[in-house]
């Protein structure tokens, strides 16, 4: 086990949170959620259970508004949750190395404290994670002034 006792969960109550969305809307089944903290381990994860042929469901904050990180039979949820790490910012280049797990409001502090901005803001800011906004294209408060979230991401 690469994950460790906190990188897999397999207690039914403990799954719930994973299972539904936040809304209530969409519920799943899944046995199975894991949450590595680093790439590596999502690497090995996700080779593991292609050999296998096991559906994989990823999963950010658990905050959108479409059910997409909600397991529609029994995949495994791969949570980016632990994945959470701002790794450093570029004070020069005004850029921010992060983790696909951070929290928004949690990057928009540590940025804040060199003088800069996050150029997306959300209602969900408190919980929803940079991953799912990059993947989903998050609009939210700051669009017309800043432009696309795409158009913002130097990598991945």
């Amino acid at each position: 086990n690469t994950l460790g006792d906190t990188g897999l969960i397999t207690d039914e109550s403990s799954l719930e949170a994973y299972n539904h969305d936040w809304m209530g809307k969409y519920t799943g089944t899944s046995k199975l959620a894991l949450r590595p903290k680093t790439t590596e381990q999502v690497s090995e994860i996700l080779a593991y259970c292609n050999e296998r042929m096991l559906a994989v469901v990823p999963q950010g904050g658990n905050t959108g508004l479409v059910g997409g990180s909600i397991p529609i039979f029994d995949e495994v949820i791969l949570s980016t949750s632990a994945m959470n790490q701002i790794e450093s910012v570029d004070e020069v280049g005004g850029t921010v190395v992060c983790q696909s797990g951070a929290v928004l409001e949690s990057i928009s502090n540590h940025v804040a404290e060199y003088g800069f901005t996050v150029p997306l803001d959300l209602g969900a800011k408190g919980s929803c994670q940079i991953g799912g906004n990059v993947s989903t294209n998050a609009g939210g408060l700051r669009l017309l002034r800043y432009g696309s979230l795409h158009g913002t991401v130097l990598g991945l």
